[in-house]
């Protein structure tokens, strides 16, 4: 296999390089021990009994056969359910909950969507209480439901879009586009999507005594292990002392495993009746309707512009779908807030209600649906005005944030755009569709922006400096598969200046200092950003520790660094090991925290261009990807192997966003018939061409105190217009509808 040669990154030490995963031979190897494979003594299994109906009530459960199959423990109903705490979910309390739904399982009799938990089977063994659950007769009394965005009742506001106005204007948007000289207003329609990591989700729940009090160790696969253990203390009413959450790994997530789900909260209610150990796996087709979505959605973007190509009015606006009973934002309009210059902007955001699971966060929840969107009708409006558009979004570049009334920190779109091109060879596309071929291939090269804010969380991080010269990382952060325990590792080593081979981290567990959620871009740098406080909380130890006539009494933790595994002052130096040694402790412990940094006095975002060759059949409509491009500005890089990685993971996921997933529905009876791999459509090797990956390595110290930007989400933005935009340079026909299949090419 050749050698990736990775861009350069600025490096001192061990940030930056291409350090292998920790976790990749173990992973490979199969001895990472995920959620489901803990071996735990008197497991019992525990199975679901969906709901076959979309809107209803239950009248009747009968489990009588399923009791008299040989190994079956109990059957878990709303009329044996455990007493309960009934706690608002994470949606609607600004997630200060991991709770994903307030509809619980086994607890209700009201149904409000086809595959609502209304039993459960316990049982010794997996496959006993997989059968045993499909005996389980239910009677429903049926209500006329609604599963389809464009049959839905009347739109209604959002209370709020991440604590904003569901409207914003600036100025008259409306009459600034009916003034305008050249206008685009067009409507584009998105699909439901699923998320499907290769882990399924799982949870293992046991209750034991502490202390003479209950104490619960749920072990699942979770982004968000701090927050799911003060959320389950409060519905199992237990202190958060009294409870832990493991999660030592995840099989991939994408959102999906930000909350609570129902399984979860099953498992601690078997758990607690059978007063045994009770795991919980949702097999594929239950994902489709126990584990969230991404939100069909109808949007409208309209562009006003002046002849010369300078936008005189924006407005973004659209309707997503919500649940009947619960409320969730996918708020769409994020980006173009601050995407390009204009004085005229209007964003709306509408909800209709669906008889369907609530929806929840799925890789660039805002940015995926909203750039594909509004990028699309920045391609639109080029071709209209006879500009080029990578040309147009370079004339449109804003000097300042016009929603937050903030400068940028670290915008570098432009540089993106331009670098790109240049290594891409935009320079080659022809603007008249149809006019590249070769044979019965229609050729077209497409771009796109990308772009994602810095998100944090409040987190810790403790540090342990040992006499052996080594160190160790801790907190209850998560490994998704994107490298965190090595990331981290190297950004210690690089503070401490000694070998990232010296350096470890421990992570996925409560009783570790608290994380935040590992979601929106946000771990490396708020993990990043308190281990880095850790390290200045370490100077101010080191000081304070220092023995008599030590030439680090006294001194400012400004005054000191660390090079080469030496505590350096001017021209003293000492080793750490010897430093220990002189003060007789075999290691030195700090805390370092990040309170989420959400007071800054710039506007933070991680940037991108993407760029697109595709050829497109012209009898039969096949699109083939031939070449993908990307440059991306975010920050310091701490490793160039696992970034690269992510960059590459999110650009395939947007091809698949683009060209092939949804969710497909039979409306009649408000059921999903795609529910499994093999009709849920997911790009393939085959599907992928060659993919060339770029960035500019400037750290951005406004976005924190690292300069590093998150990385997990971007690589998606921008992918799915970037391609639908190239399928219009080769054949001339616009397609505003995802995913982007060969009938809608051929229309």
């Amino acid at each position: 296999m050749a050698e990736t040669n990775y861009p350069p990154i600025k490096m001192r030490g061990p940030v930056g390089k291409p350090i292998v995963r920790k976790s990749g031979r173990e992973k490979v190897s199969g001895k990472a021990t995920f959620t489901a494979e803990w071996p735990i003594d008197g497991l019992l299994h525990a199975v679901p009994v969906p709901s076959t109906i979309a809107r209803g009530k239950v009248v009747s459960i009968d489990a009588s056969e399923a009791k008299q199959m040989p190994g079956v423990r109990f059957i878990l109903t709303p009329d044996n359910v455990p007493d309960f705490e009934r706690v608002a979910s994470g949606s609607e309390t600004g997630f200060e909950t991991s709770i994903a739904s307030s509809i619980y399982p086994a607890a209700e009799k009201e149904v409000f969507y086809a595959g609502q938990y209304i039993a459960a089977v316990v049982a010794d063994t997996f496959e006993t209480a997989r059968d045993a659950a499909m005996q389980v007769k239910v009677k429903y009394e049926t209500t006329d439901h609604v599963t389809d965005i464009d049959q839905a009742p009347a739109d209604e506001r959002p209370g709020d879009v991440f604590g904003e106005p569901p409207v914003i204007t600036i100025n008259d948007a409306e009459a600034a586009l009916h003034a305008a000289e050249v206008v685009i207003d067009e409507e584009y329609p998105t699909h439901m999507n699923h998320h499907n990591p290769m882990e399924p989700h799982a949870a293992i729940a046991h209750f034991t005594e502490k202390d003479e009090k209950p104490f619960l160790t749920v072990y699942e696969t979770s982004q968000s292990i701090s927050v799911a253990q003060t959320s389950y203390a409060k519905v199992m009413q237990l202190n958060a002392q009294q409870v832990r959450v493991i999660c030592k790994y995840i099989g991939g997530a994408f959102g999906s495993k930000g909350l609570t789900w129902p399984h979860a909260l099953l498992a601690c209610f078997c758990a607690k009746v059978a007063n045994a150990p009770v795991k919980v796996v949702v097999s594929r087709s239950q994902m489709y309707g126990g584990t969230g979505h991404r939100t069909p959605m109808r949007q409208r973007v309209a562009i006003g512009c002046s002849k010369e190509g300078h936008i005189t009015s924006l407005i973004h606006e659209g309707t997503a779908t919500v649940s009947r009973k619960e409320n969730y934002v996918e708020a769409f309009t994020l980006p173009t807030r601050m995407m390009y210059d204009t004085q005229t902007l209007r964003l709306a955001q509408r909800q209709c209600r669906l008889d369907t699971q609530l929806p929840t966060f799925m890789r660039a929840p805002p940015e995926t649906p909203g750039m594909f969107v509004l990028e699309s009708a920045m391609d639109e409006m080029a071709t209209k005005l006879g500009i080029d558009p990578l040309e147009f979004r370079i004339r449109n570049e804003p000097q300042k944030d016009i929603h937050k009334n903030k400068p940028f920190s670290g915008r570098y779109l432009v540089e993106c755009l331009r670098q790109g091109a240049k290594e891409f060879s935009w320079h080659k596309r022809i603007a008249e569709p149809r006019s590249q071929r070769e044979g019965s291939w229609l050729i077209g090269y497409g771009v796109a922006s990308s772009t994602f804010p810095v998100n944090g969380f409040p987190t810790q991080a403790r540090i342990t400096v040992r006499d052996d010269g080594t160190a160790e990382v801790a907190c209850c952060s998560h490994e998704l598969g994107t490298g965190t325990a090595t990331v981290q590792s190297q950004l210690l080593a690089d503070l401490l200046d000694i070998p990232a081979g010296r350096v470890s981290m421990v992570l996925g567990d409560t009783q570790l200092p608290p994380g935040g959620i590992s979601g929106g871009s946000s771990t490396t740098h708020s993990l990043g950003s308190a281990v880095s406080d850790a390290v200045e909380q370490l100077k101010k130890k080191l000081i304070d520790s220092a023995p008599k006539n030590s030439f680090l009494e006294g001194k400012s933790p400004k005054d000191i660094q660390f090079q080469d595994g030496h505590i350096i002052h001017g021209q003293d130096k000492l080793r750490l090991e010897d430093f220990l040694a002189e003060i007789n402790r075999a290691s030195i412990v700090v805390v370092g925290k990040f309170d989420g940094g959400e007071d800054s006095p710039t506007s933070n975002h991680s940037y991108g261009a993407q760029f697109v060759e595709v050829a497109v059949d012209e009898d039969f409509g096949i699109v083939r990807l031939r070449r993908m491009l990307a440059c991306f500005a975010c920050g310091t890089l701490l490793n160039a192997k696992t970034a690269r990685s992510q960059f590459m993971g999110g650009m395939i996921m947007g091809v698949g966003h683009a060209l092939q997933e949804a969710t497909h529905w039979d409306h009649r009876l408000g059921r999903i018939t795609n529910d499994n791999l093999s009709e849920y459509h997911i790009p393939v090797n085959a599907d992928i061409p060659a993919v060339d990956i770029m960035w500019i390595d400037e750290p951005d110290f406004n976005a924190s105190p690292i300069g590093a930007k998150g990385i997990g989400e971007i690589g998606i933005t921008g992918v799915s217009a970037a391609i639908a935009n190239a399928i219009y340079n080769a054949t001339g026909r616009r397609c505003r509808e995802l995913p982007i299949t060969l009938e809608k090419v051929m229309a």
